[in-house]
């Protein structure tokens, strides 16, 4: 949705500061070998203009009126990359700005001629129109042989849930206005067969995959502006080792966990040639420079040809040297009798300076988290059944939109005209509610984080707020606690791996300082009781401004700046993770300086979500899966209820996620390079209901057992998974520096599985171990298919050792 003038006018003085890519993931000072492809002759569209008029990314056409959807618009040609573009280790020939003539191609299925030869990998610079585009991109070989790719590619602009882009402007077009929601171009990679000769790719024809409430198909487009290709090598080392390159390296400000401060240097490392990388000829990667000393460097045991890592290489700087200055930096692939196979030079920062987004931290290696909503919505406790059913969280709003007829006829009939939304206030007595038993439970899940919520739309916060800049708190208001510091300390005293975050709405629906922000659903100004038509006091509302004078009340300043100040810096919640909602105007980029800056000092890595208002650290699709990995990390949350976060007291047991799917649903995230983030919903009283606990603890009892396939592991850059319906076959992979696991999701009916088409980095010498369930630990027979992929032999024994899913090990 388009943003007001007002909300464009107070964003315009911070758009600067939300450029902050492509640089964290272009540091390069060396020329990438990847081949950019000519699609000039494909364009068919104009994504980029000087103004609202001079672009048709909407698809208004050359004839139309440029820009002229308000739900889209065009991108800002001010912030178009260079014509040579080196960005992730690739290659490209980026489009420039003309006065006429198109810079992209819409993707529909159209073949690309390709020089001729082996590659490793595809990548394209794309962006969809709307929600998810997502596809298949087709490899064509020399032998008349294919392989599809899986493509998703989120949307060029996104509101209210945001995605992080790859290239980043802070505003785009909309008709004949600025709107300051930034836009964004997205890198998809895929991998590619090394051993065949590539002639030509097809391009996608993609379908719609939403990306918000609910997820669900729709109508998008993909738009793609550059391809590069990766290439293998020809050479053969006469020494028999394996051709290695870094496709990729930077200096991070993140740390290895349970270190002081030993900076982590990240490093995409590639075969190339076509030797395997085995475990009787190791390499190890470590840094080189005079600012830098490697401390914890990466040993690889396992790399087939076409295959590639992401290492974390640890280094701290050389002595005297000061923390936050630069210089130069090799990478070093270097094997066992000493020579180097690979050197990749780098800018360097020479250890954690101030200020700077940490991307994922721990959060990376967290996978499995607990959301709670709870508030005042939980007192009514409603969001109806079955396919009418709507998050009970929004009672308030949808109390006041006509199109939630439902809502309201439950209202009248539950309460009567007369009781209004904030009388139930005084009902949300939170009398049993157990910080110790919550956290208790969270930790039996499995997880290793909890995101509470801090303060929802309806502008009730759990945690305490001085009384000049709001009265509509737990601790001002029923029942008189600090919620959300009952619940920290309590998980910091009794669970203190667990990391906890809070969830914190930017607007408020009704907070009568928020009106001149006001905008769809979060209008700001006083309520009205939509069976009187009433206008309703805001309880615990304090006029904001100086002196209380709510004309010159600044909404962003002087209460969402505090409030999030607080909870990032008050000894009281240091939260670790802003998991924000909505966006809207904000000041998160100096909040977010002053909060990393603290967290870093006190020694703790802290990460946030796309929705703050700068691209973040992550991004939040709600109900939804991806059905690829994503090189940019990314966190799913559902509810335990079918679709509710918040308590919905219509909902029976039977309809709650069971243990079984929570694990199936954590192994499909996981594989695909993000994080599961499941809610529950408590009761006003702080009662979690007996079917969340008991499903919780049954698949947290699977996890903890399972552990090593879900925690601290990395996506496979092939492909995360491996689905045959015709043979009942489920796949998931994960793998480690020294193990790769196959997770079957499901159990076939013949009792083995094939994996075919897929190249597992397995050799016959390889032990394969079952992880997790009553046979932990047992050798499981495998053939070889060939190069075409394994056979597990798993036996009827196996398979009622262990139940939802079956994890084997491969061990390098």
């Amino acid at each position: 949705m388009l943003l007001s003038a007002v909300v464009l006018a107070s964003l315009s003085s911070v758009a600067a500061q939300l450029v902050i890519q492509p640089q964290h993931r272009n540091n390069t000072n060396e020329v990438s070998r990847t081949i950019p492809i000519d699609v000039d002759h494909l364009f068919d569209n104009r994504g980029f203009g000087k103004s609202g008029g001079d672009a048709n990314f909407d698809g208004a056409g050359p004839s139309g009126d440029g820009c002229a959807n308000v739900r889209e618009g065009c991108y800002p040609a001010e912030f178009m990359p260079g014509e040579t573009l080196v960005y992730d280790g690739f290659n490209f020939t980026f489009p420039q700005y003309r006065s006429s003539g198109n810079d992209n191609v819409i993707s529909d299925g159209q073949t690309i001629d390709v020089p001729k030869g082996r590659y490793l990998r595809v990548s394209m610079l794309a962006a969809a129109e709307d929600g998810l585009a997502e596809g298949s991109i087709n490899a064509t070989y020399e032998d008349g042989s294919m392989t599809p790719a899986q493509v998703l590619v989120p949307s060029w602009w996104s509101w209210p849930y945001p995605f992080g882009g790859d290239l980043v402007m802070p505003y785009h077009f909309a008709n004949q206005s600025v709107d300051y929601n930034r836009s964004n171009i997205f890198q998809t990679t895929n991998w590619l067969d090394p051993t065949k000769d590539l002639t030509s790719l097809t391009l996608p024809i993609p379908k719609g995959a939403g990306s918000g409430v609910g997820g669900g198909e729709i109508e998008t487009k993909l738009h793609i502006f550059a391809i590069s290709l990766l290439p293998v090598t020809e050479e053969v080392p006469e020494d028999g080792m394996p051709q290695l390159e870094v496709q990729y390296a930077r200096t991070t400000q993140k740390w290895l966990e349970g270190t002081n401060k030993t900076q982590i240097v990240e490093v995409i490392v590639n075969n190339v040639g076509s030797t395997w990388l085995v475990s009787n000829q190791t390499v190890t990667v470590s840094v080189d420079s005079p600012g830098l000393t490697t401390v914890s460097p990466v040993v690889l045991k396992r790399l087939r040809p076409g295959d590639q890592v992401i290492v974390e290489v640890g280094v701290v700087n050389s002595d005297g040297v000061a923390e936050g200055s630069k210089g130069p930096a090799t990478i070093v692939l270097q094997a066992e009798d000493g020579s180097q196979i690979a050197t990749h030079a780098i800018d360097a920062t020479f250890g954690i300076e101030d200020y700077e987004p940490t991307y994922d931290s721990w959060f990376n290696n967290g996978k499995f988290g607990i959301f709670i909503h709870w508030g005042v919505f939980a007192v009514p406790g409603w969001g109806d059944v079955g396919p009418q059913e709507s998050y009970a969280e929004w009672y308030w709003w949808y109390l006041s939109d006509a199109g939630k007829d439902n809502f309201r006829q439950h209202h009248l009939e539950t309460y009567g005209p007369d009781v209004v939304y904030d009388d139930f206030i005084a009902n949300f007595t939170a009398e049993h509610f157990s910080p110790r038993d919550w956290a208790d439970l969270f930790a039996d899940s499995g997880a290793q984080y909890f995101v509470q919520t801090s303060k929802h739309h309806d502008g009730y916060a759990i945690f305490d707020v001085p009384a000049s800049i709001t009265g509509r708190t737990s601790v001002a208001l029923t029942p008189h606690r600090d919620i959300l510091g009952e619940l920290f300390a309590a998980a910091r005293e009794h669970q203190p791996h667990l990391h906890p975050a809070a969830y914190f709405s930017l607007p408020e629906w009704f907070h009568p300082d928020y009106e001149p922000l006001g905008f769809g659903s979060w209008p700001g100004g006083n309520a009205t009781n939509p069976f009187t038509n009433d206008s309703l006091s805001y309880t615990g509302y304090v006029p904001l401004g100086p002196g209380g004078n709510s004309s010159k009340a600044d909404f962003v300043a002087d209460l969402i700046v505090p409030e999030m100040d607080i909870l990032g810096t008050d000894p009281r919640y240091e939260v670790e993770i802003m998991w924000c909602d909505i966006g809207g105007p904000n000041a998160t980029a100096a909040f977010a300086a002053r909060w990393y800056n603290h967290a870093a000092a006190a020694g703790r890595q802290v990460s946030m979500n796309a929705r703050c208002g700068l691209p973040g650290d992550f991004d939040t699709p709600e109900y939804a899966s991806y059905p690829a990995a994503q090189r940019r990390k990314w966190e799913s949350s559902a509810g335990m209820d079918p679709f509710s976060y918040g308590y919905n007291r219509a909902t029976p047991d039977a309809a709650y996620m069971n243990a079984s799917t929570v694990v199936t649903t954590l192994l499909d995230i996981v594989s695909k390079n993000g994080n599961f983030l499941l809610d529950i919903g408590p009761t006003e009283t702080g009662e979690i209901v007996e079917v969340e606990r008991r499903n919780l603890r049954e698949a947290g009892a699977w996890i903890k057992d399972h552990a090593e396939a879900v925690f601290n592991t990395t996506y496979w850059g092939v492909t995360p998974q491996y689905v045959d319906a015709a043979a009942n076959t489920d796949v998931r992979f994960t793998m480690t520096m020294d193990a790769f696991y196959i997770s079957v999701l499901n159990q076939t009916t013949d009792g083995s599985v094939e994996i075919r088409n897929t190249p597992i980095p397995w050799i016959e010498t390889d032990k394969v171990t079952i992880v997790g369930g009553q046979m932990a630990s047992q050798i499981v027979n495998v053939e070889s298919l060939g190069e075409s992929g394994i056979r597990l032999n798993i036996t009827q024994e196996m398979w009622e050792a262990d139940k939802w899913a079956w994890v084997f090990k491969i061990t390098y």
